[in-house]
């Protein structure tokens, strides 16, 4: 799975936009934030981007925090970013931050949740192709995890004072034909003793 950047594509824009000297610093921060980020340093990309002023390239700041949270495992951080980017009524900037939230849930394992963030995404943005793949993941991985059978099995409720071990072996032998009522339990083997 591959996380959409927007980066690119903003700080382009911002370039474009850039006005003063302030501006040109941030642009800087966001710019290394960028790179620091792809080379795994994610709090020195986080302490980068926080760096940019409060009205400079806000969208950007939030999408790359976002993520930068995402990385460091500060999942509500980094959802409640999502939240608000997705407010800001532009349909690609929402789309991407439906499915970068996609692509963290179903990295926790959460994959009825990533299921409805990707089906968010391709809402906003229909032909994207990765988004569409994901979905298909997560469902995959959402059935399977839904027909999954227990770990373990529950223990014994009974109260007779056998275990669940030995019940479950008694239902076994009932269920393929094999137990007879009054039936002695298979012999067990005796250890040697020495």
């Amino acid at each position: 799975m591959r996380k959409k950047n927007l980066s690119p594509f903003l700080s382009i824009l911002a370039l474009v936009l850039l006005s003063g000297c302030g501006r040109i610093r941030d642009y800087g921060a966001v710019i290394s934030g960028n790179r620091l980020h792809a080379r795994g340093l994610y709090q020195e990309a986080a302490a980068a981007y926080l760096s940019v002023s409060a009205g400079s390239f806000v969208e950007v700041i939030r999408f790359d925090l976002a993520n930068v949270y995402a990385r460091l495992g500060e999942y509500p951080a980094a959802a409640q970013l999502y939240a608000e980017l997705r407010k800001t009524g532009d349909a690609r900037v929402g789309a991407a931050a439906w499915y970068n939230e996609g692509l963290l849930l179903y990295e926790k394992g959460r994959y009825e949740e990533a299921w409805k963030a990707f089906r968010s995404s391709l809402v906003l943005a229909p032909g994207d192709e990765d988004a569409r793949h994901n979905l298909e993941l997560a469902w995959r991985d959402w059935q399977r995890k839904s027909a999954a059978p227990p770990q373990a099995a529950a223990p014994s409720r009974r109260g007779e004072g056998g275990d669940a071990s030995e019940e479950l072996r008694l239902l076994r032998r009932f269920e393929t034909g094999r137990f007879r009522p009054g039936m002695a339990a298979e012999p067990q083997a005796i250890p040697d003793d020495y």
